[in-house]
């Protein structure tokens, strides 16, 4: 017992197989022999010898705990789920048996169920119990609940400055509240107190938001997210795993894609008409859906767009795996990369020939076992910035980003529906709030004492982040009645619709407008943004070019507020911009989906043919 306490797993694994040696069956010694191969990480081991234990000691809760353990090793959270709460049903109130059932729920994404198990952890355990506080402000954060999130990441960062997790975690949550007061001191320290980014922060999202942070940098802060996140056990297994051969003699391409997103989500709002569009003589197109069916629209449009849509909501890791292996895809395109509901997992197991990350997360994964190719665009990826991704670059000749043009506009309202001034200039952003910072605000507010018949339309956040909004409008100067928030609409087409009252859209940096960039440009609302470093700030950039609209593209702040200011100023200037984006509604390369998606299937070959000489370098842009 004393090397279990001390959990010297090496001489207790010795231990146990000398007592076994003499003693085949002993039980106590199988115990311990599992207890160290579990925390040697040797799960493939472990897991038989735990259910035989299992299922001849169902109430010995040290048992249940190590199958649960050993069962998360393998992705099968939900057993593992089951296991945790037999353990508890026999020791209740055991803080580490609560902290993990909270993880069990928390690795299924599974946000609020997570919760209450892991406040209960906190409450018995004696002390701090910081990996415990750390998964409930996760659980917090991704549940959309982030006034909570930001309390147990200020807990953590009280309790011990160099926790620089806790501090990216606590940025990103003021970020998401609009408090932007300690933004650039956190972002010093955390580059202060983590040289290279070699401890693991979190995923890369939140650092698109943070000004400061380069290419390498996002690239540094994914590769030790994707080290900690998933076993070394994992990646092994994946790589281990053999595709099925090619067949010799030519067919279609079985094209994958893999998403939680194929709903009402941003995603689901630009990607369904390339669906529908991809030639079936040259590619079969199969979904495969780990989110949710919330009966939408979009969600019934894109069930009928794929030649097979395959519903694994309800599926365990290994369960997806071995679908996505049996229909023997040879390009598997993820649509989510490091964002909220991703299965990486799923990639990093291996389930096809070649696996693409496009279009959800503008960076790399952080680790070559997830992703061969990452596609972009000569703007946004540009083959001078390999250095910044783990995947190798792909580019369309255009925007990575494609535009659903077969989305109908709803009718126009009035401004005064909108709380818009009739008379005004309307200057908008209707992007995620986390991409909103002091120095864009700074100019945007800039611009309205420029242009005094004026308004900012902004989409409408939290109610802390509005007050605080409100709170710099006015430090600003700026009476509050300029500032206007638009309300959540559940149409997609009632959004595009609103959107037409707008005069001018400002572009976020350093994180861009995306999808909602598609949306402003649709319809028919000139755009200016600034070219930045990383792919996630020059999207606008790639956008606007694609859209025909380059001169609006700046290279510094200041003349991106110049730009702005110049078209607020000249009617005509902008009605000759508006002008151009209605004439490239059918003549710019934004909105030619048709050329889009076989600019698409042709990358889709050459990473084929590649793969097929055994060759993976770069695949610059075609062009006609």
């Amino acid at each position: 017992m004393r090397l279990v306490e001390t959990r010297r797993y090496d001489e207790i694994e010795q231990a146990a197989r000398r007592v076994l040696a003499r003693n085949r069956g002993q039980a106590q010694a199988l115990k311990i022999l599992s207890f160290a191969l579990v925390g040697k990480g040797q799960y493939k081991d472990a897991l038989p010898m735990l259910e035989d234990l299992a299922r001849k000691y169902p109430r010995d809760p040290e048992i249940q705990n190590n199958l649960g353990i050993a069962l998360s090793a393998h992705l099968r959270w939900r057993e593992s789920v089951e296991c945790f709460e037999r353990a508890l049903a026999i020791s209740p109130g055991d803080p580490e048996l609560l902290k993990n059932l909270g993880a069990a729920y928390a690795d299924d994404k599974r946000w609020n169920e997570a919760v209450p198990w892991l406040l209960k952890a906190i409450e018995q355990h004696p002390g701090d119990y910081v990996e415990a506080i750390s998964l409930l402000g996760a659980c917090l954060m991704n549940a959309n609940r982030i006034e909570e999130a930001r309390a147990c990441y200020r807990e953590l960062w009280s309790a011990d400055p160099d926790d620089v997790a806790a501090l990216y975690q606590l940025a990103f949550a003021d970020l998401r509240l609009c408090d932007w007061g300690h933004l650039d001191e956190q972002v010093r320290l955390l580059r202060e107190r983590n040289p290279g980014f070699k401890r693991a922060l979190d995923a890369p999202f939140p650092a698109f938001s943070m000004a400061g942070f380069n290419g390498m940098d996002q690239r540094l802060i994914a590769e030790a997210h994707a080290r900690n996140v998933i076993s070394p056990y994992v990646y092994q297994a994946g790589a281990e795993w053999q595709a099925p051969e090619a067949p010799s003699s030519p067919r279609r391409l079985k094209v994958g894609y893999l998403s939680a997103d194929l709903r009402y989500h941003p995603v689901g709002f630009i990607v369904p008409e390339v669906i529908e569009r991809h030639d079936r003589t040259r590619v079969e197109v199969i979904a495969y859906s780990t989110g949710p069916d919330d009966a939408s629209d979009i969600r019934r449009r894109l069930m009928r767009a794929f030649d097979r849509f395959v519903d694994l909501k309800a599926e365990s890791i290994p369960k997806i795996v071995d679908r996505i292996r049996q229909d023997e895809i040879d390009v598997l395109v993820d649509l989510q990369g490091w964002t909220t509901d991703c299965k990486p997992e799923v990639l990093a197991l291996r389930c096809a020939r070649i696996q693409v990350n496009w279009l959800g997360f503008a960076g790399t994964m952080g680790h070559p076992g997830l992703a061969d190719y990452i596609i972009g665009d000569p703007v946004v990826t540009p083959l001078e910035h390999s250095g910044f991704y783990s995947e190798t670059i792909a580019q369309l000749p255009h925007c990575y980003l494609p535009a659903d043009t077969r989305r109908q506009s709803g009718q126009v309202p009035s401004r005064a529906a909108q709380g818009l001034p009739q008379d005004a200039f309307v200057f908008c952003s209707l992007n995620n709030n986390y991409k909103f910072n002091p120095a864009g605000f700074d100019i945007w507010c800039r611009l309205l004492h420029e242009v005094p018949h004026s308004v900012l339309w902004l989409t409408r956040p939290n109610d802390m982040a509005v007050a605080n909004l409100r709170q710099e409008f006015a430090r600003h100067g700026l009476a509050p009645e300029r500032l206007i928030f638009a309300a959540r609409v559940e149409n997609p087409a009632d959004h595009l619709a609103r959107i037409q009252l707008a005069d001018l859209a400002l572009d976020t940096f350093p994180y861009n407008s995306h999808s909602s960039g598609v949306d402003v440009l649709w319809a028919g609302v000139p755009m200016v943004a600034i070219l930045g470093d990383t792919f996630s700030s020059r999207v606008g950039a790639s956008l606007l070019k694609a859209a025909g609209l380059e001169d609006l593209v700046a290279t510094s702040t200041a003349e991106y507020f110049s730009t702005a200011l110049a078209c607020a100023r000249d009617p005509q200037v902008l009605s000759s911009l508006r002008g151009r984006l209605a004439a490239g509604r059918k003549l710019s390369n934004l909105f030619d989906i048709g050329a889009f998606t076989r600019s698409l299937e042709d990358l889709f070959y050459r990473m084929h043919d590649q793969t097929a000489r055994g060759a993976k370098s770069p695949l610059p842009a075609v062009t006609d």
